[in-house]
């Protein structure tokens, strides 16, 4: 069976400055938490209990307004990546039609030579 760690208690000030270290610095959520050896899921509900413009943290206006422009650069480039997934599903979906359109003229051209019916038409018995 396997010990449990005994369950680690951060202080406020601790939370804060750990906080305002991710949101000053501009580190992945990931770096952050190695960097103080944590887990992520502890930063995550930090994160949303101290969100960037709270009070608590009382960070500088010029590190609040860098931390909002590159989530908003990355937002766009979120839509940017959405917009090239679209074209992209677009593209196959037309590749698609094309690859099964070419198949029916094979079907077609295979009936005519041949002579014989190679898709079952409705109604036919079983």
């Amino acid at each position: 069976m396997k010990k449990s760690r005994p369950k680690r208690v951060f202080s406020q000030t601790f939370k804060l400055s750990v906080l305002c270290d991710y949101y000053s610095s501009g580190l992945s959520q990931y770096a952050i938490a190695k960097k103080y050896a944590l887990d992520n899921s502890i930063l995550r509900s930090w994160l949303k209990k101290y969100p960037v413009d709270s009070k608590e943290l009382s960070l500088p206006a010029t590190t609040l307004e860098s931390y909002k422009m590159s989530k908003q650069q990355s937002e766009l480039s979120e839509t940017e990546k959405l917009r090239k997934r679209i074209a992209d599903l677009q593209r196959s979906l037309e590749l698609e039609r094309m690859r099964s359109r070419a198949f029916e003229k094979m079907i077609e051209i295979a009936e005519q030579e041949e002579g014989i019916s190679i898709l079952k038409k409705d109604g036919a018995r079983r």
